[in-house]
C-alpha cells in the first residue's frame, strides 16, 4: 500500500471527524484544495471514496457511516469510542492533518522519536490484512549470534515506549531448522531488517482478539507464562494525582485514598514502571512483590553509602 493511499485515509478520516457530519459535495470541495490531492482532482472520486471507506473500516476499525435521513451526510461511527486503538489512530490522523495544513508550525511541535522500524509498517499492515506470511530477519539486543531468519504470521501491531512491535506466530525457523513455538511471539520492529511480504498465506485464528490478548498485560511482555494477580500500592498524594489522571492500566482502581490496585501480570515492564515512582510508591501486596522491592531498595542504598 502506497504512502499516497495512506494519506488519503488520513485526510478523509480527519475531514469527516472534524466536521462532525458532512456531505459528499463538501468533501469534494475540501479535496480540491487539499495538499494530499497530488493529482489535482476536481472532486474526490466516487469509487475511490467508497474503497477508502471500506479500507478504513477493515484496517483501522473506524466506520464512516451515512445518515440518509438528514441529507445523506457522512460521519464517524462512535459506537466503540472506548477503543484505545481507534482513539490513538484518530488523534494521529488529526495531528498529521493539522501539521500538513500548518507547515510553519512543524518545528513548534515535538514528538518522542521512534528509533526505527516505522518504514516497515505498511508491509506488516498489508500482511495482517491479507493473512500473508513475512520473511523476517531479526537480531536481538542481548544476542551476539547471527540474525535469526524465519517465516512469520503477523496478528497485530502494538506501539509501546517509543517502539513498534508485532505479535504473531513463527511458522518456520529458516536459519536453524528448529521447530517453531506454538505460542505467539513479540518482535520489536527496530530489530527487524527488511521484512519481505510473501505470496504464502496463513490461517488467522478465528477467535484472536488483540485487545483481549493484551488485557492483563502492561506492555510487550506477554504470554501464558505470565499470570495476572492483584497488585496494590500506596502512592504519595502528588504522585497519586498523576496516576488518577493517567491510569497505568485499565484495571486500575483507587480502593482507598492514594491506594491503588491493579489486576495485571507482574511482568518486568510493569514492575519497571512502578519503580519509576521511587520512594513515592510503596508496594502493599502481594507480599512476594513487596519483598522484591524491599530487597532492591537495600541493594540500591548500598551503592550510595
Amino acid at each position: 500500500m502506497s504512502v499516497l493511499q495512506y494519506n488519503k485515509y488520513i485526510w478523509l478520516v480527519d475531514t469527516i471527524r472534524s466536521a462532525g457530519k458532512i456531505t459528499k459535495e463538501d468533501i469534494d470541495r475540501k479535496w480540491v484544495s487539499s495538499s494530499y490531492n497530488e493529482n489535482h482532482e476536481s472532486r474526490f472520486p466516487e469509487r475511490t471514496f467508497f474503497r477508502c471507506k471500506n479500507d478504513i473500516l477493515s484496517l483501522f476499525d473506524i466506520e464512516i457511516k451515512c445518515d440518509r435521513a438528514n441529507g445523506s451526510v457522512y460521519y464517524i461511527e462512535d459506537s466503540d469510542s472506548n477503543s484505545q486503538t481507534k482513539q490513538w489512530l484518530l488523534s494521529q490522523f488529526a495531528m498529521s492533518q493539522s501539521l500538513d495544513a500548518s507547515r510553519e508550525l512543524r518545528d513548534c511541535i515535538l514528538y518522542e522519536p521512534i528509533p526505527a522500524g516505522t518504514e516497515y509498517l505498511t508491509t506488516i499492515v498489508d500482511a495482517i490484512r491479507d493473512s500473508r506470511m513475512l520473511h523476517v530477519t531479526h537480531l536481538r539486543f542481548d544476542s551476539t549470534e547471527a540474525p535469526h531468519i524465519f517465516f512469520f504470521a503477523p496478528l497485530c501491531l502494538k506501539v509501546f515506549k517509543q517502539r513498534w512491535y508485532m505479535l504473531g506466530y513463527v511458522e518456520e525457523l529458516v536459519d536453524t531448522g528448529k521447530p517453531a513455538s506454538k505460542e505467539p511471539k513479540m518482535y520489536a520492529l527496530d530489530r527487524v531488517h527488511h521484512p519481505e511480504l510473501l505470496d504464502r498465506h496463513f490461517k488467522r485464528p478465528k477467535n484472536f482478539d488483540a485487545q483481549a490478548y493484551f488485557a492483563n498485560f502492561y506492555g510487550v511482555f506477554c504470554g501464558p507464562q505470565y499470570k495476572p494477580e492483584f497488585i496494590r500500592a500506596r502512592v504519595q498524594p502528588l504522585s497519586a494525582k498523576y496516576m488518577r489522571s493517567l491510569p497505568l492500566h485499565h484495571s486500575q482502581e483507587e480502593v482507598e485514598p492514594c491506594v491503588f490496585e491493579w489486576y495485571i501480570a507482574p511482568t518486568l515492564d510493569f514492575i519497571q514502571q512502578l519503580r519509576t515512582y521511587g520512594s513515592e510508591l510503596e508496594i502493599l501486596a502481594p507480599q512476594s512483590l513487596r519483598e522484591k522491592f524491599a530487597d532492591e531498595a537495600k541493594a540500591l542504598s548500598k551503592l550510595y553509602v
